[in-house]
Parts: structure tokens; C-alpha cells; sequence
């Protein structure tokens, strides 16, 4: 009994030693950190719909339905989904400015790295169009 006691202490001293868990088990790699795959165009667009514009206001991103502007939400962008990107970006305007639409106010390639990170935030999966 007590040798097998001292079997098993043994191997899972040798089994869980600080040099086979350091080694790259567990999912790491050899820095420490996950190897998760990051989403460029992803993180660009989330760039660009937080950057400030060149007087120094930052954008208030608001959707209308109907006559009335919404903050942008889950909840307010919920009849967008699985419907065209174009009526989705026909709607997007500015907060402080309710006739400013965003498709006016930034560059055509920022606008489609905001419209990509809107997309997937809001799980909205728009369709070309």
C-alpha cells in the first residue's frame, strides 16, 4: 500500500513538475499567451467607429426608425438583421446632428471597416445589397 502510495506521488510530481507545464501544454505558446487568431478588419473598424474626428468631437452612432433616432443597441438595430447592408447604413446618423448621416461624415474605406465591425458587434449578418 505504501509503496503505491509513493508510485503515485512520485509520477504526478514528475507528471505536473514546473518544466512539463511550462513547455507549451495547455494551450499556450512558448511567450505565455493564448495563439488566438484576432480579426484585422474586425479590430480596424472598431478603431475607426471610436476615433475622433478632425475637431475633436467622436462620433454618436444612432439608427432611425421611422421618425425617431435610437442610441445604436441590440434592441435598436433588431430589425436590420439578415436584411441589406444599404438599408442599414441609410439609417445610421449622428446623435448630436440628427440630419448628419454617418455614410457622409467618414471616408468610404472607414465606412466599410465600421459597417464590418457593426456586422459582427450586433450579430446583425447583413446581406450585400
Amino acid at each position: 500500500m505504501r509503496n503505491t502510495i509513493l508510485a503515485v506521488a512520485v509520477t504526478s510530481l514528475i507528471t505536473f513538475s514546473g518544466t512539463s507545464l511550462a513547455s507549451g501544454g495547455g494551450g499556450f505558446d512558448t511567450s505565455g499567451f493564448s495563439s488566438q487568431r484576432i480579426d484585422q478588419q474586425y479590430e480596424l473598424g472598431k478603431t475607426y467607429f471610436r476615433a475622433r474626428q478632425s475637431d475633436g468631437t467622436q462620433l454618436e452612432y444612432c439608427v432611425k426608425n421611422g421618425s425617431e433616432l435610437k442610441k445604436l443597441s441590440r434592441r435598436s438595430v433588431r430589425s436590420f438583421k439578415r436584411g441589406p447592408a444599404s438599408a442599414f447604413v441609410d439609417s445610421l446618423y449622428n446623435c448630436a446632428n440628427p440630419d448628419a448621416k454617418i455614410a457622409d461624415l467618414v471616408a468610404d474605406d472607414q465606412g466599410d471597416a465600421i459597417l464590418y465591425y457593426l456586422n459582427k458587434r450586433f450579430k446583425l449578418r447583413l446581406s450585400n445589397g
